[in-house]
């Protein structure tokens, strides 16, 4: 008996090793640009190859990398409106490909391959008082980040009554203009 428990608490602990290893491995896993597009001024669509898994390591990639997106795709840190991130599921697709209306197209790409998922990730919004708010579409929550790096999560009790709403805002103002 004891030692039939010895083997399942050696087989537990052995599962959760690997699952923490393999979340350690995708998170430690460098993120890719893959395309930024302005939309209009101040509006920009970001496509990544992956995102962290956890809403905090989401905010600390955007957070750790303004200076980047500043540099090499010239995103105004300081006066933006709205950024959307999105994540590159099944790769860049062709704008002449079967399913197009499941697509994002980078209209700023010169190629035919410049479509990817509409899988949304984080919204990032300027309030007017500068603070940015983070939505986060993968079960997340809305955090606001104040202007001294201060972070809060949002009560968001009723995050899913609207999302249906918001979801669609998001995709009209960018996807359907």
């Amino acid at each position: 008996m004891i030692i039939s428990m010895k083997k399942k608490l050696l087989i537990v602990l052995l599962v959760l090793f690997t699952t923490m290893a393999l979340f350690n491995a995708w998170t430690l896993q460098q993120v890719t640009v893959l395309f930024v597009e302005e939309v209009r001024t101040g509006d920009y669509v970001i496509a990544v190859d992956h995102l962290p898994l956890t809403d905090y390591d989401k905010i600390s990639w955007f957070n750790d990398n303004k200076q980047m997106l500043q540099s090499h795709y010239a995103i105004s840190m300081e006066d933006f409106e709205k950024i959307t991130i999105m994540e590159v599921v099944d790769g860049v697709k062709s704008v002449n490909s079967r399913w197009v209306d499941d697509y994002y197209c980078f209209n700023s790409i010169d190629s035919d391959y410049r479509c990817v998922d509409k899988n949304l990730q984080v919204n990032i919004a300027r309030a007017q008082d500068s603070t940015l708010i983070f939505y986060i579409h993968s079960i997340g929550g809305i955090y606001v980040q104040g202007v001294d790096g201060s972070m809060q999560k949002s009560n968001y009790e009723y995050y899913f009554d609207d999302l249906n709403d918001r979801l669609g805002e998001s995709l009209n103002r960018w996807l359907f203009r």
